[in-house]
């Protein structure tokens, strides 16, 4: 599994160290907090990078995560730890997160975008830079989305012709799903879908919610091409729903090259890379 390790240079360590409480001592509140943050920005992380960084004992860490994942909020791993399966942050949080990658994402897929082309465009923190990219630059085209920040980033370019899915609400995501958003995707043709994911491996895209998961897959069904966008931090995650193999992609958008399993994978199925450079 690839991960983002901890930066201990003086400068990093003292930016990303949690403030200390009583005296030189941090507090138990205080080191949880920082554990789930980190793990917030990169899929695993090692216990002795993080304890390297807050200055206390590996010993001390590895009760942290001990209780960490009694309380559910980690995975253990072998020396150290990883994300829970299946947990993805809220969307306000997914958004400020991994923006320069997003937007070096998003800068490919609004190159490879030709006027009057109809995209399929799925719900998501990555995809919804997409659209305000497209907004900014594609011309003449049709976007069929199920998520409303997405229609409203697209709507400020009148040469986009947004149409909106019908379906069940969700307030916390501001998407729609459900049968009837998918009976409508299904009534369309595409020249592209683009969807992301909670996570990529060597499996093929997965969501943490099989309702999302759904959609995702319809698009992708229905359009002559698929690709698929997605930052580093989602290689080698799993979650509850495997939505596309490999061979449904053809087109993975990423920030940096893929290794071991995942690389082999995408090779074997065929699917093009494009790394895009933050």
């Amino acid at each position: 599994m690839t991960s983002e390790p901890l930066q201990t240079s003086d400068a990093s360590a003292a930016d990303k160290r949690p403030r200390k409480s009583d005296g030189d001592r941090l507090s138990k509140l205080a080191r949880h907090k920082h554990i789930i943050a980190q793990l917030t920005a990169a899929p695993t992380l090692r216990a002795s990078e993080i304890a390297a960084v807050l200055g206390v004992s590996g010993e001390t860490i590895r009760r942290d995560l001990v209780e960490l994942q009694e309380q559910k909020l980690i995975n253990r791993t072998y020396g150290g730890a990883s994300r829970p399966f299946a947990l993805e942050p809220a969307l306000t949080d997914r958004k400020a997160l991994m923006i320069a990658e997003r937007e070096a994402i998003a800068a490919v897929i609004a190159d490879l975008v030709l006027p009057n082309e109809v995209l399929m465009l799925a719900a998501g923190a990555t995809t919804f830079h997409v659209a305000r990219r497209l907004a900014s630059r594609a011309r003449d085209i049709t976007v069929i989305t199920h998520d409303y920040a997405i229609a409203g980033a697209l709507a400020i370019n009148p040469s986009i012709r947004v149409l909106c899915c019908p379906g069940r609400y969700h307030p916390a995501e501001g998407y729609v799903f459900g049968t009837q958003t998918i009976a409508n995707i299904n009534s369309y043709e595409a020249n592209r879908a683009i969807v992301s994911a909670t996570g990529i491996s060597a499996r093929g895209a997965n969501d943490a919610d099989d309702e999302a998961g759904a959609i995702y897959g319809a698009m992708v069904k229905r359009a002559a091409e698929a690709i698929l966008v997605a930052d580093h931090s989602k290689f080698d995650q799993r979650a509850l729903t495997v939505f596309a193999q490999w061979t449904d992609i053809d087109r993975l958008v990423t920030d940096r090259q893929p290794e071991g399993s995942l690389a082999t994978a995408l090779r074997e199925a065929g699917t093009e890379l494009i790394v895009a450079q933050p």
